[in-house]
């Protein structure tokens, strides 16, 4: 029987080194001339072969990446390049894109692209050119949709829902900038319910994006990562007139709603209310109890036999919601009346002097180019800008504590004043540096009512104004001087220093 240290002294200790010794040279030996075969390789290279070889290895694709190339295969076809032309000799004039979305041959884009067209061509992404006619224009949205025949089937990109984007949702823009058609580029949702400051109507409400748009990008869609058109892709951001990092796509929500209608009649129409809408302010809200501080004054009726006027609104009512949903600014309740239908009857939950009240109001149609319908458009910011009083002379005249000196309007004065057959406490002097001069209040202002209680001479406007104390809320309408002799309502309002 062996036991493990017996079975190792058979072996000859002097054969095992000598094997070892072997085998390691053996090793070196190899080592040796592969990095000789490695320094002669590049040495070689580096003198004699200049040349590049491309990496055979696969790809490996960034889901990100992956992404944007599928939905830039799938949507690039949709997008046409469109060429304007003004003149009867074909000038070329300009350039945007579109896209389409009828396997008709509807081509949504934007109005301020095909609006003044003599001829229009589409270019399609198979290179192909034919004619393209206006089905219809919306400018207070600025888009349009015009309509190609093609001999082959077309393809046609799916409209997505605008409203169940997030801030930082990933999108694609697709268009034409400076005429490099199917150019793809990609951001995300920076902001939504945006408005411009210039270029804005109170029909558009922007989804803003730091896609890259620029000129000729107009018309083209914004596309979200399942392929969808979530934007039609209409403004830009710029100092420079090209792109600054802020561009503004009209969300698909809207486009949806015109194309429809521009489809089916050629034109939009819209509902119209008849007031001439003001923007509430804390004072109004707290003067009327709105707890939570929203609504829509009504400025004045645009007439008073009118849709509103035949309902029962006056002028001070705030609107707070219409048909149940709140109206919570103008801008809503601008697009809220306009995408009812006309004819159709909207359910108006207002407040005046604190009461809340129902109307039922029949809608009319909205006409874009009757000035005496303008009913849409906010209260605008005076004209004159803020207003200094000259320094008062009249040292007999005898402010209130608001800093303002009324008279009664009495026939003389109102045919003075061009104010025939009204009434009032017409202002007569303003001090510099008042609560009322901060606010813009002027003489020849004529004072009708203060705070839901009307002012038909100076006795009243002492009586309503005697009492107010520091803190107290304050709202006042006035008759205002615009233009010539003509006047019109203002509701001024502020809290009592």
């Amino acid at each position: 029987m062996y036991t493990r240290n017996e079975s190792r002294r058979d072996i000859n200790p002097a054969a095992t080194n000598r094997t070892i010794v072997l085998l390691v040279a053996l090793c070196c030996l190899s080592t040796g001339i592969a990095i000789g075969m490695i320094v002669h390789g590049v040495a070689r290279a580096t003198s004699d072969d200049n040349r590049l070889t491309i990496n055979g290895r696969p790809a490996v694709a960034d889901a990100l990446s992956a992404s944007f190339a599928r939905v830039a295969r799938d949507v690039e076809p949709c997008v046409a390049h469109i060429k304007v032309y003004e003149s009867q000799v074909y000038a070329r004039e300009g350039t945007g894109s579109g896209v389409i979305v009828n396997a008709a041959g509807f081509i949504l884009t934007n109005a301020h692209v095909v609006a003044r067209a003599n001829r229009i061509r589409v270019r399609l992404s198979d290179g192909s050119e034919v004619d393209a006619r206006v089905v219809g224009v919306d400018i207070p949205t600025d888009l349009a949709v015009i309509k190609i025949d093609s001999a082959k089937p077309l393809p046609v990109a799916r409209m997505g829902d605008s409203d169940r984007l997030n801030v930082g949702d990933w999108v694609l823009a697709i268009g034409s900038p400076f005429g490099l058609e199917q150019t793809v580029t990609a951001g995300i949702i920076s902001a939504k319910d945006r408005v411009t400051e210039s270029g804005s109507t109170p029909f558009q409400q922007f989804l803003q994006t730091d896609a890259a748009i620029n000129p000729g990008n107009s018309g083209g869609p914004l596309v979200d990562l399942s392929g969808e058109v979530i934007g039609i892709n209409t403004q830009i951001a710029t100092n420079t007139g090209g792109y600054n990092g802020i561009g503004f796509a009209l969300p698909s929500a809207t486009a949806v709603e015109i194309y429809n209608q521009l489809v089916a009649q050629g034109r939009v129409r819209r509902g119209f209310l008849g007031i001439k809408p003001q923007e509430i302010t804390p004072q109004i809200a707290r003067l009327n109890k709105i707890a939570d501080g929203q609504g829509v004054v009504v400025l004045e009726l645009t007439d008073l036999t009118g849709p509103a006027g035949r309902a029962g609104l006056q002028s001070g009512d705030v609107v707070t919601s219409i048909n149940g949903q709140r109206v919570k600014n103008v801008r809503e309740l601008i697009r809220r009346i306009a995408s009812l239908p006309v004819g159709s009857v909207a359910n108006i939950d207002y407040v005046r002097a604190g009461e809340r009240r129902i109307a039922n109001v029949k809608l009319e149609e909205r006409q874009e180019d009757a000035d005496a319908r303008q009913d849409f458009r906010p209260a605008p910011v005076d004209p004159r800008g803020p207003r200094k009083a000259p320094e008062q002379k009249d040292k007999a005249k005898v402010f209130s504590g608001m800093g303002i000196s009324v008279k009664t309007l009495t026939p003389e004065l109102a045919k003075l004043h061009g104010l025939d057959g009204a009434r009032g406490a017409i202002v007569v002097g303003v001090e510099r540096g008042s609560i009322a001069d901060e606010n813009n209040l002027t003489e020849d202002d004529l004072i009708v009512e203060i705070n839901n209680r009307p002012v038909n001479s100076q006795e009243e406007f002492a009586r309503v104004t005697r009492d107010l104390k520091s803190g107290d809320d304050v709202v006042i309408k006035v008759l205002r001087k615009e233009r010539g002799p003509l006047r019109r309502l203002w509701i001024v309002s502020f809290t009592m220093p």
